[in-house]
């Protein structure tokens, strides 16, 4: 959906047929985006399978249902990786542990470095690349996929999770990465 189509939605009527209170502009993205940076969010890398692996980072994980279980995340409809997301049959999504700061950046950047020789990563039963010293893994099967704005919401059934490394979370906030320490103080993935 894209803003026009999203805003025409939100000052339209309700499926009672009575009209929205929504009656002010959007506010400026720049003011959004400020803001959204003291929401502390926790940091995954989404994966695809395939010939030519794809990934990307992701701060926008949601756990939405666990009867059934469904996860949501975001990709931008302009990203490298959307078309792979798009086709794909399973998606991985992997938890980053603290101290995994290298493998987000990895994953934010340009494409054709996220699978290089900084990644330690291997394929697993179905093919799909899945990254070393996590804290958690996901395979979802995608059951809807829609435009909002600039970017798809995907949201899939939850097929498989396994917990791996016992650490603690990589978190973004106010525009930086922070390790969290888990269980017994750990932090990295190799504690």
């Amino acid at each position: 959906m894209t803003a026009e189509a999203t805003r025409a939605a939100l000052t339209g009527a309700t499926a009672r047929g009575e009209p929205t209170a929504v009656t002010l502009p959007p506010a400026r993205s720049d003011l959004v985006r400020s803001a959204l940076r003291r929401h502390a969010k926790g940091v995954a890398v989404v994966t695809v399978g395939g010939e030519r692996p794809a990934g990307f980072c992701v701060t926008s994980l949601a756990s939405l249902s666990l009867d059934p279980p469904l996860m949501s995340f975001t990709v931008g409809l302009r990203s490298s990786s959307w078309e792979a997301v798009r086709d794909a049959t399973w998606v991985m999504v992997q938890l980053l542990a603290a101290g995994q700061e290298e493998v987000a950046r990895v994953f934010a950047g340009p494409r054709h470095a996220r699978f290089g020789p900084r990644t330690p990563w291997h394929r697993d039963a179905l093919g799909l690349p899945a990254l070393d010293g996590v804290l958690a893994r996901f395979v979802l099967a995608p059951v809807s996929m829609r435009p909002v704005g600039d970017h798809a919401l995907v949201i899939g059934l939850v097929v498989r999770a396994d917990r791996a490394a016992d650490a603690g979370p990589l978190v973004h906030h106010e525009g930086t990465f922070v390790d969290l320490p888990g269980p017994l103080g750990t932090t990295g993935p190799d504690h």
